[in-house]
């Protein structure tokens, strides 16, 4: 244990001593409409010598200067097996105050953690029991290493260490459990999976309400970007991701980053000013904002109707349209955007 103790230590001091510096600010968000790219890290990249023993750590290299986001790994391969290096990780990450988020390598329970966790009823009962301490084993480490991330990506993958049941249906119930553990935790999920596991493991569950992230199982960004059309369980892609030189690599697909939004129509009209007697474009553009008759004419019944509204405004009811009404109608505000998911997905640090 003291040996783990120090390597962690070290690794802590190695890691945020080398490499880039980070930005002064807290993570900064990806423009509208980029792809930028990122990296996940888990019990790999911890010092070698470290972990349980079907799954030494392995010292792989940490992240290129190119990321923008970290998903770390919170076990060590098996569920309650936690990441030897966790919060050194997280360290890192903050340190150079990039995106961070969290995933979890979700097992079959053995049979001891079956009588441990499972408790009394059905069999699905039990499974979904494993599942949801599985989730609160891992949100104990996440928060005991500052890792704050609003979601966890959900590993559901073919294992050799805690192989998955021959029922898809028990599977199933362990996975329904995890999710359930995360969500009463106010932890968001998604699922990272690729299509014959997913099959292999869940028996092709669709489940469209969950966004996923997908491996490509090739070496370049290119490849990672065609998965983000290429769904296993019929959710939302998010990521897409590619390994070569021993670092796994990570894109953001469309929409992730969210879109620009367009400038309110009114917003050239800001420095117009209209009253009873004007006519013109920026009338009828006031008419139709008001949802009255859009003749250009700004008479009686369009006066009634600024009136009213810059009274609900709580504005001046003079009926002159000036900069501040014309801000009241949505003027110099953008319109048609998709805010960024970032926020949802990871921690700004």
């Amino acid at each position: 244990m003291t040996r783990l103790r120090t390597a962690v230590a070290l690794l802590t001091t190695v890691l945020l001593g080398a490499g880039l510096a980070g930005p002064a600010a807290a993570s900064p968000r990806p423009a509208p409409g980029s792809a930028p790219a990122g990296a996940d890290i888990s019990w790999p990249n911890c010092p070698t010598g470290m972990g349980i023993p079907q799954r030494r750590t392995l010292g792989l290299p940490m992240p290129t200067a190119d990321a923008r986001f970290v998903i770390v790994g919170l076990t060590n391969g098996p569920g309650f097996t936690p990441n030897p290096c966790l919060a050194a990780q997280v360290a890192w990450v903050k340190a150079r105050h990039l995106w961070l988020g969290a995933y979890s390598i979700t097992t079959y329970p053995n049979a001891a953690e079956l009588a441990k966790y499972g408790g009394a009823g059905t069999a699905t009962q039990r499974l979904q029991r494993v599942g949801r301490a599985q989730a609160a084993f891992n949100v104990k480490n996440m928060r005991a290493a500052g890792l704050r991330a609003p979601m966890v990506w959900v590993d559901v993958e073919p294992s050799t260490v805690r192989p998955w049941s021959a029922s898809p249906a028990s599977n199933n119930a362990v996975i329904d459990g995890i999710v359930a553990g995360y969500r009463a935790a106010g932890i968001a999920v998604g699922f990272y999976s690729y299509a014959y596991g997913w099959k292999e493991i869940t028996g092709g569950r669709k489940w469209p309400s969950v966004p996923v992230w997908v491996p490509s199982g090739s070496n370049t960004r290119a490849s990672a970007v065609n998965k983000c059309a290429s769904s296993f369980s019929g959710g939302p892609v998010w990521f897409g991701q590619w390994t070569v030189a021993n670092r796994d690599h990570n894109v953001a697909c469309a929409g992730v980053t969210g879109t620009a939004g367009q400038l309110h129509p009114l917003t050239k009209y800001r420095t117009t000013v209209v009253k009873r007697g004007s006519r013109g474009a920026a009338v009828v553009a006031l008419q139709k904002a008001l949802k009255v008759s859009a003749d250009g004419a700004f008479g009686p019944v369009t006066h009634g109707a600024v009136v009213r509204f810059q009274r609900a405004k709580r504005l001046a009811g003079t009926g002159v349209v000036t900069a501040a009404t014309w801000r009241a109608l949505g003027a110099g505000t953008a319109v048609g955007g998709r805010p960024s998911l970032f926020p949802r997905t990871f921690a700004s640090t």
